[in-house]
């Protein structure tokens, strides 16, 4: 079955794991269940690019401490 195309992105992501760990970290949640990484639109945490980043390689939110 072929993949999709988030499944894609986050393949070719994980070859990146610096920009991975990069994206966990901007991409983490304000005190208010926001995502810090969005300045020109609020999106609530776990955004899209969080979710890529985890697929990727990073932990996942019940993992990481």
């Amino acid at each position: 079955m072929p993949k999709d195309l988030f499944t894609e992105c986050a393949d070719e992501l994980a070859a990146s794991p610096d920009l991975v760990a990069q994206l966990l970290v901007e991409h983490s949640a304000d005190p208010d269940g926001w995502c810090r990484g969005h300045s020109a639109h609020r999106e609530r945490h776990p955004c899209s690019i969080r979710r890529l980043a985890e697929l990727a390689g990073g932990p996942s939110p019940a993992v990481a401490v």
